[in-house]
C-alpha cells in the first residue's frame, strides 16, 4: 500500500513537472504581436512597407507585425479616438502637428533613447529631428522628409528662354513666370502657366507660402514661444507671392496637390515649388523633360524651403504591454531605420517624394541606385539636398508654441493667401490677420 501511494505521488510530481515544462514550452511559442499604422494607401507603397516587414519577421519568427494604412483625411480622429478608448497601434508614422495632437492627449513616450541611439550611428539632419523635441524629450523618432523644390520643365525654358539654366533670384523668378505664361495657338488665352502656385484653403497652400517666407527669415514665433509674425520678411514674401499669383492658371484659387500633379505632367505648368513626386509619373512614361533645382530667393534673403519631416511616435499602449513588448516595438523602429531598410522606405516606396531624414542613409549607395532615382539622379539630389537648409513652419526654433497645430489645422496661412490673392487685401494687412488669429489660437 505503502509503495503505491510513493507510486502514486512519482508519477503525479512528473505529471506536474511535465506540465510546467509544456507550459513554459507554450509561452515561448507565444508571438509578440505588433500593430503600427501609417497614411500610404496606394498599393505600391503598403507594398514597400510589407516588404521590410517580412524582412523583419524572417529574423524575428516570434515577432507578428501588422500594418494598417489609415488615410491622412482619417488620422487626427482616429488617432485621437484610438488614444481616449485605449485602442491605439503601437506605434504610428506621423507629422510635428499630429504627433503634438497626440502628445497634448496625453498619448505617446518619450522616445530620446531611440533618437540618440540612431543619431549617434547615422547622424539625424536637425531639420527633422528638431520639430519633435519639446518639454524636455523627442517625441517622435524622424524617419524621413518631404522637401519642396523649384520643378520645371527644361525644354520650355530652352524653348521660350533660350536657357535651361533655373531662375537665381527673385526678379529672374518673376520674368521667368511672365515670359513662359504663352498663348500657342493665338485665341487669347494662355495654355502655358509661368508657375504652379495655389490659393486654397489647404495645407497645399501653407507649404508654397512657406517655401517663400522661409527664404525671407520669416518665423511665426520667437524662441520663446511668443507669436512674432507680422514682419516685414512676412510682408514681403507674401507680396512675392502675389505678384507671382498673376502667372498661375486662373483655377488655381482653388487648387490643391491634385490638380498641381495633373497639369504639370500635362505641359500647362512650365514650374512650380513642389514636392518630387511628380518623377513617378515622368520616370513610368519614360518622360526625360524633368528637372529640380534650389529656390530662387532674393538677393537680400537666403536659401530655404519647406521641409517637411516624418516621424514615428510610439504609444503608451506599447508601453502598458510591458517591457518585453515595448523593447520589441523599438527593435522594430531601429530596423526601419538601417540603411539596407530605409532606402526601400523612401527610394522604393515613393521616388523623389520620401528622402533619408539622417546622413547615413542619404549616402546609402541603394538609394542612389534604385531605377528611377538613379535614372533622374540630377532631379533627386537637388531636392535631397534641401534638408540641410528647409524647415517647417512653426518649427524654426522646435516645437516652442504647441499651438501651431490648431494654427495648422485652422489653415491660418492659407486664409492669409486668399485674403491677399482672392480679396485683393494688402499683403500689410492680410499678413496683421495671421498674426493676430495666430495670437487668439495661441491664448486659448
Amino acid at each position: 500500500m505503502c509503495r503505491k501511494i510513493i507510486f502514486i505521488m512519482i508519477a503525479l510530481f512528473l505529471l506536474a513537472s511535465f506540465l510546467v515544462i509544456a507550459g513554459g514550452g507554450k509561452k515561448e511559442e507565444e508571438k509578440i504581436s505588433i500593430t503600427f499604422w501609417h497614411h500610404e494607401p496606394p498599393a505600391h507603397r503598403v507594398k514597400a512597407f510589407q516588404d521590410v516587414i517580412d524582412k523583419y519577421m524572417e529574423l524575428h519568427p516570434n515577432v507578428q507585425v501588422t500594418q494598417e494604412a489609415v488615410p491622412w483625411e482619417d488620422a487626427w480622429p482616429k488617432t485621437l479616438a484610438s488614444i481616449d478608448t485605449g485602442t491605439s497601434p503601437d506605434f504610428q508614422f506621423d507629422l510635428p502637428d499630429l504627433n503634438i495632437s497626440a502628445y497634448q492627449a496625453d498619448g505617446i513616450i518619450p522616445v530620446d533613447d531611440l533618437v540618440e541611439k540612431i543619431d549617434k550611428e547615422q547622424g539625424y539632419f536637425k531639420s527633422v529631428s528638431n520639430p519633435y523635441y519639446h518639454h524636455g524629450h523627442y517625441w517622435g523618432v524622424p524617419i524621413w522628409h518631404i522637401p519642396f523644390a523649384l520643378i520645371y520643365r527644361p525644354s520650355y525654358f530652352q524653348k521660350y528662354l533660350g536657357t535651361t539654366k533655373p531662375p537665381k533670384d527673385w526678379n529672374e523668378f518673376l520674368d521667368y513666370a511672365k515670359k513662359l505664361t504663352i498663348d500657342t495657338d493665338g485665341d487669347g488665352t494662355p495654355d502655358i502657366y509661368g508657375i504652379g502656385i495655389v490659393a486654397g484653403k489647404t495645407l497645399c497652400t501653407a507649404e508654397q507660402i512657406w517655401a517663400f517666407m522661409a527664404q525671407t527669415g520669416t518665423t511665426l514665433f520667437e524662441k520663446d514661444g511668443t507669436v512674432n509674425f507680422n514682419s516685414p520678411q512676412a510682408i514681403k514674401a507674401l507680396q512675392m507671392y502675389k505678384d507671382l499669383f498673376k502667372y498661375a492658371p486662373p483655377g488655381a484659387t482653388g487648387w490643391a496637390w491634385g490638380e498641381l500633379e495633373m497639369n504639370f505632367p500635362a505641359g500647362t505648368i512650365a514650374m512650380m515649388p513642389y514636392f518630387g513626386a511628380i518623377l513617378k509619373s515622368f520616370y513610368e512614361q519614360k518622360n526625360k523633360d524633368l528637372a529640380s533645382a534650389p529656390l530662387p530667393y532674393p538677393k537680400d534673403g537666403k536659401k530655404g524651403t519647406l521641409v517637411y519631416p516624418a516621424a514615428l511616435m510610439v504609444f503608451k499602449t506599447a508601453e502598458e504591454k510591458g517591457e518585453e513588448h515595448l523593447n520589441a516595438v523599438k527593435d522594430l523602429i531601429l530596423f526601419m531605420m538601417e540603411p539596407e531598410n530605409n532606402y526601400i522606405l523612401t527610394a522604393v516606396q515613393e521616388p523623389g517624394l520620401y528622402m533619408p531624414a539622417t546622413k547615413a542613409n542619404l549616402e546609402y549607395e541603394k538609394f542612389w541606385n534604385h531605377g528611377p532615382v538613379a535614372e533622374y539622379k540630377d532631379f533627386v539630389k537637388p531636392i535631397a539636398e534641401t534638408v540641410e537648409y528647409g524647415s517647417l513652419f512653426g518649427f524654426t526654433y522646435g516645437a516652442v508654441n504647441l499651438a501651431i497645430g490648431s494654427i495648422s489645422g485652422e489653415n491660418v496661412l492659407a486664409e492669409m493667401v486668399q485674403k491677399a490673392i482672392i480679396q485683393n487685401v494688402s499683403s500689410a494687412e492680410a499678413v496683421k490677420w495671421a498674426h493676430d488669429r495666430m495670437v487668439d489660437i495661441s491664448s486659448k
